[in-house]
């Protein structure tokens, strides 16, 4: 099978590839994230047998991201010729290097205490030798692709943008939209653990107290009217909507992928449901996917 045929059934194959510690396994999470089928520290003599597999495997992998461990002289020189370069490569095919200086290797496996994958007691004195053999063991790996990425002053979140754009440039995958999840509850009930939000309404006059309202929730239309009469309870809902439309930019801008705002009550059943509901409707567009749920009804 030539190269060609060998990457023809994917719509895009995305390897990945660079020095340790200069952020793979971020780049592979972000991959993940955007709908890739992920398979990390493939060795590179297997490469072919997964070719082979996911030929046969229909759309399934359709979109797939490789993480290659090229461990040795060896192995560079098995991958080189297949993936190709330039003209040569398959369009549907994309090599990502991720690149940093020694310092901030160094400092990385500094801070999370691990050793370095690399690392030879008999070849090395020191951590930097290992960098700058990995380093020019990859350098002609590095030479052809697509996107090398520097991650020495990038955080995490930095590296995910810088990935992301690429992603969208390829047209396989689109802007990433943020999960925005408004959860109506009661606080007699507790405090839900996962919200990154919450908002209390207990300030609204209470539908509770009306007993042709008592057993109904803030679904119906006559809860509703009865919550939205209050002026405040329409002027909250324009405030709150209104921050929020400064806030989740900002949020999607730092790689959020999901938002969890706690709506709540005393009961959970009347204000903070009616109030949850008329959010929703307020931040529902293009831009968000948009959902609600009431957990004390």
């Amino acid at each position: 099978m030539s190269s060609l045929e060998s990457f023809s059934h994917f719509t895009s194959l995305i390897i990945v590839t660079g020095l340790s510690g200069a952020g793979k396994s971020t780049a592979m999470d972000l991959l993940g994230d955007s709908g890739y089928y992920v398979v990390d520290n493939l060795p590179v003599p297997l490469v072919t047998s997964f070719l082979a597999l996911s030929a046969s495997s229909g759309a399934r992998y359709a979109n797939t991201a490789l993480l290659l461990d090229i461990d040795s002289q060896e192995s560079r020189k098995h991958i080189l010729p297949l993936i190709g370069s330039g003209p040569h490569r398959p369009q549907n095919l994309k090599v990502i290097f991720l690149d940093a200086d020694t310092r901030s290797i160094v400092k990385r496996y500094s801070e999370t205490r691990r050793p370095h994958p690399g690392f030879d007691p008999v070849k090395d004195k020191s951590l930097e030798d290992t960098i700058e053999r990995e380093r020019a063991r990859l350098q002609p790996v590095k030479e052809t692709a697509d996107l090398v990425v520097d991650t020495s002053s990038f955080n995490v979140h930095a590296l995910k943008r810088e990935l992301r754009d690429f992603l969208e440039s390829l047209g396989t995958v689109k802007g990433r939209h943020l999960r925005v999840n408004f959860l109506s509850f009661g606080f007699k009930h507790g405090i839900p653990l996962d919200c990154d939000l919450i908002v209390d309404v207990r300030f609204l006059r209470n539908p509770h107290f009306i007993e042709s309202l008592r057993e109904r929730d803030g679904r119906e239309i006559e809860v509703k009217d009865y919550v939205f009469a209050s002026p405040d309870a329409g002027e909250f809902v324009s405030r709150y909507a209104e921050l929020l439309g400064f806030l989740l930019p900002k949020y999607q801008f730092e790689g959020k992928a999901y938002l969890n705002v706690g709506i709540g009550c005393t009961g959970g059943k009347h204000r903070s449901v009616a109030i949850a509901e008329a959010l929703s409707a307020k931040v529902s567009g293009a831009d968000y996917l948009v959902s609600v749920k009431h957990r004390d009804l």
